[in-house]
């Protein structure tokens, strides 16, 4: 193994999801690596890179940006010159050439389940044909679910033996402590007023936005005070705001995309965080919310019920009375400091470092070496529960 054999392919840290991921994982990888890492970023993000990983890893900056030609004819001239024995690409861009072992993580099978989310049928091709060339010939697929697991070996059976699931976490600005100055001061600068129902993510169809919003109109006939805060934004999806535009002023909030630091005080004001999702690889707002402490309504899908099952509220995504059905509820009895907690500890079971310990585990599996025999010696259950969560 050589000194710097493990490389981490940073260069979607600004991306929303997968960004998340990134920013989670690659800290703890940095303190297990040290020196055996070597991270690419873009240029732009190397700054945010370094301070995440700190001083011992290298960073190598690349000039090929994801989803672009250079992606397919620079970077593997770069892995190579890197001398690097492993990379890891969270996302299953990367290239058709394969220059060294890889692992990649894939978070769902969407460019599959629903092309309609890439415009146009070409990027639907492509993202496709990328997805089928990333699961065949990695060593190791790193799932963040048992459920997304499973889809992937049923989509492809070939790959089963190497389908591995780790379980994404909630990174430590997520706590129940209340930060009531700061919370006020982004219900002021947003145009919030509690009690208000927050939802967080994407647009995309399967996301299931017309179908909230739908659900709130009902809300709103018992519930004239309660506002509906949708973050995020999308142009190519005009049917939320015009949505949203038939409720009455002001009962709706589109504040955009929104800081990383108003997130964790908008979770914590919240009367309650809704995920209406027609399909989630993994669901880390579910577990963002939990550990604020914050009551969760979600949908009834197999993924979300391995996060949250005992603690949420699971509804039909199918069925907008049901949904409003359960934000009244809550609206109406707020849930007690015991469910809270149940939620809190739930959310404390999920850890991004035990999921780069797991991680490294896998890098430990296509290798055929040991990285950091030590350190999981000191954790015999992270192998444990790798081990174990290897779909056969």
């Amino acid at each position: 193994m050589t000194a710097r054999g493990i490389g981490f392919d940073a260069r979607l840290i600004g991306a929303l999801g997968i960004g998340r991921y990134i920013s989670g994982l690659l800290p703890e990888l940095a303190l297990l690596l040290g020196r055996r890492l070597t991270v690419l970023a873009s240029r732009p993000d190397a700054a945010i890179v370094r301070a995440l990983i700190g001083g011992e890893p290298a960073l190598l900056t690349v000039n090929a940006q994801p989803y672009r030609l250079a992606e397919q004819s620079l970077l593997p001239l770069s892995l190579l010159r890197a001398h690097l024995d492993l990379i890891h690409f969270p996302h299953y861009n990367l290239p058709l050439i394969k220059p060294v072992h890889f692992v990649v993580t894939v978070h769902d099978l969407f460019p599959f389940q629903f092309p309609e989310i890439h415009s146009g049928p070409l990027p639907r091709v492509v993202n496709q044909m990328l997805m089928r060339n990333a699961v065949r010939r990695a060593e190791r697929i790193i799932t963040p679910s048992a459920a997304t697991a499973l889809a992937v070996k049923q989509s492809f059976p070939a790959s089963a033996g190497r389908v591995l699931s780790i379980p994404e976490a909630a990174d430590d600005r997520f706590q129940a402590t209340r930060n009531a100055e700061g919370e006020a001061a982004w219900q002021v600068r947003l145009r919030i007023r509690p009690p208000y129902v927050f939802y967080l993510g994407q647009w995309k169809a399967y996301k299931n936005l017309p179908m909230l919003l739908e659900a709130f109109k009902m809300v709103r006939q018992t519930h004239p005070k309660a506002q509906l805060v949708i973050a995020g934004d999308d142009p190519r999806h005009p049917e939320v705001r015009q949505a949203a535009a038939g409720l009455p002023e002001g009962s709706v909030v589109l504040p955009g995309r929104l800081p990383e630091s108003a997130v964790p005080d908008l979770y914590r004001g919240a009367a309650v965080v809704v995920l209406p999702s027609k399909a989630e690889g993994f669901g880390l707002p579910v577990i963002e919310a939990m550990a604020c402490g914050v009551p969760v309504i979600c949908s009834d899908l197999p993924v979300l019920r391995e996060l949250a099952d005992g603690v949420a509220m699971f509804c039909d995504p199918n069925d907008p009375a049901a949904f409003a059905r359960a934000i009244a509820q809550i609206l109406d009895a707020p849930s007690t400091t015991r469910a809270r907690q149940l939620g809190i500890e739930r959310a404390k079971s999920f850890t991004w470092e035990r999921s780069a310990r797991q991680t490294v585990a896998a890098y430990e599996s296509a290798l055929g070496v040991r990285l950091i025999s030590s350190a999981l010696e000191e954790d015999p259950g992270a192998r444990q529960d790798q081990d174990l969560q290897v779909e056969r």
